[in-house]
């Protein structure tokens, strides 16, 4: 399998399965639909970005992980816009997909394995939120869940995410 670009954070301190991380400000290509039960609704749209639907021609780098998240009640989708993008230089979108920015800072995560299962990702995402308030930090940001592998991969190999910007209570 080639090399994808996954976007970048440091560990600041990892407690399994959760970790705190510091991201710095990362572009997304994203796309807003409705709900679907499977949340990846809008990623043959974001596909077809990266794939040369946009103003240049120019095909992008697949990179990971596949970011969602409910905003208004649409499933956004994005791809994390390579590295070597940025505002100035990113290929302008000739479709519907919007460039966004995932602000950086201090994030909670949890990671686990399978396939989507509404249940399971439920679960996940009240022991996360259930951890962040025993360690005395806040949610000050969206809940983004993050996908790191195809859907043809087994569930069992799959590396799944969910995450939130958080802040001590004492800030």
């Amino acid at each position: 399998m080639a090399f994808t670009e996954t976007v970048p954070y440091e560990v600041l301190n990892e407690d399994k399965p959760f970790e705190l991380r510091k991201y710095e400000p990362f572009l997304i290509a994203a796309a807003r639909t409705p709900l679907d039960r499977q949340h990846n609704g809008g990623f043959n749209t974001v596909f077809q970005y990266i794939s040369g639907a946009n103003r240049e021609q120019t095909k992008i780098s697949m990179t990971t992980p596949v970011v969602t998240n409910v905003e208004d009640g649409k499933l956004m989708t994005g791809f994390y816009v390579p590295s070597k993008y940025d505002r100035n230089n990113v290929p302008k979108p000739t479709n519907n997909v919007t460039i966004d920015e995932v602000p950086g800072g201090l994030y909670l995560v949890v990671r686990f394995s399978g396939s989507w299962d509404e249940g399971k990702f439920a679960k996940q995402d009240e022991q996360l939120q259930a951890y962040i308030r025993s360690r005395g930090y806040e949610i000050i940001g969206n809940r983004y869940v993050l996908r790191y592998q195809p859907p043809f991969v087994p569930g069992f190999l799959r590396r799944n995410e969910i995450m939130y910007q958080v802040k001590t209570v004492l800030d």
